[in-house]
């Protein structure tokens, strides 16, 4: 998730803080944001993001309200009117959007082959390629060697068709059906 930046407005006007950190608002110099009202403690309220999105916690003995209701601490979804001392404190705007979930990235596995132990085994590490026989029986020539046309023309490389991995797999298949069928044989019998 993404969490982006609140938007506060206070009397003196409005900012956009970035969620990188906490942020305070209070009437002291150390604060983040200032609001200048004998009400407001020098650090009021400190804005925190988080993964679930923004929350606000009241820093000071004289208490924030939100809608009317004193709170201790609250999470900042859509907007947010609270007032800062008192229910007739000065009032500031606290407005964030909601966390921004990025869907998780799409994996393309359709060219991808299962390879059961012992079948299709790649080179070794430090060795090149593996050189496929050629068509007609003819054999590979070494790497570098300047190749002659053959008399048949060759196939693209290209992905194996699905069903062609499902046949190379049933032997495999039915050796396991075999052996399940036998242990089961056997424990029924016993």
């Amino acid at each position: 998730m993404e969490l982006g930046s609140i938007r506060v407005t206070t009397p003196a006007g409005s900012v956009e803080l970035s969620p990188d950190r906490s942020h305070v608002i209070g009437r002291g110099r150390e604060a983040d944001l200032a609001v200048a009202d004998g009400k407001v403690s020098r650090r009021h309220v400190e804005l925190v993001p988080g993964p679930a999105g923004w929350i606000a916690r009241d820093l000071s003995s004289n208490g924030i309200w939100r809608d009317g209701v004193r709170a201790k601490e609250f999470a900042v979804d859509g907007e947010a009117h609270v007032r800062l001392g008192g229910s007739n404190g000065p009032e500031i705007t606290l407005r964030a959007s909601r966390p921004v979930r990025r869907p998780p990235a799409v994996v393309d596995n359709s060219e991808v082959q299962t390879v059961l132990s012992g079948q299709g085994r790649g080179p070794e590490p430090g060795r090149g390629p593996v050189p496929a026989p050629a068509a007609g029986g003819a054999r590979a020539q070494p790497a570098g060697a300047a190749s002659e046309p053959q008399g048949a023309p060759e196939r693209e490389a290209g992905p194996v068709p699905a069903l062609s991995g499902w046949l190379r797999m049933l032997p495999t298949l039915v050796w396991l059906t075999a052996v399940g069928f036998t242990l089961g044989a056997l424990v029924a019998l016993s």
